[in-house]
């Protein structure tokens, strides 16, 4: 008989795979950890290139948080529970908009969206809008307080 599977009963053959599979299999399973931040960003990175065709950098921070570079200028950081990033738009009074997801396929489907607007700006108004830059957040990261 094909019974809905209860939680805990991913096939085994949904453990591994693509970052999809690995998303299902984390859902059913009563004991799934939570990933690294890098493996997290990876898995997004990846969903990002096969669902959505956007080419993201992966990048570790010494604190062991990751990042994933999207666009010039959009940067979703992980956890290794979440994601969160600054919109390319703006809100009603003109500041910057912090937004976040907890599951891949909610951070890839917004961070596509937000690859869009950003691809259909010229690239002087996305470097003038404000928006993080990579190589400013991996300074800021590695810089010793002392």
């Amino acid at each position: 008989m094909n019974a809905t599977p209860e939680r805990g009963d991913a096939p085994t053959s949904w453990r591994g795979g693509s970052p999809a599979a690995r998303t299902i299999a984390a859902a059913l399973s009563t004991t799934a950890e939570r990933p690294s931040p890098v493996r997290h960003a990876e898995d997004l990175a990846a969903l990002l290139a096969d669902v959505h065709g956007i080419v993201a950098d992966v990048h570790e921070f010494t604190s062991g948080n990751a990042i994933v570079s999207v666009h010039y200028g959009l940067l979703a950081y992980t956890d290794g529970e979440s994601f969160w990033w600054t919109s390319p738009e703006l809100n009603h009074a003109g500041a910057p908009i912090l937004s976040s997801a907890l599951t891949l396929t909610e951070a890839a489907t917004q961070l596509a969206e937000h690859h869009a607007i950003l691809s259909a700006r010229e690239a002087t108004d996305v470097v003038r809008g404000g928006l993080p830059l990579l190589a400013d957040v991996i300074g800021a990261e590695h810089v010793d307080p002392r």
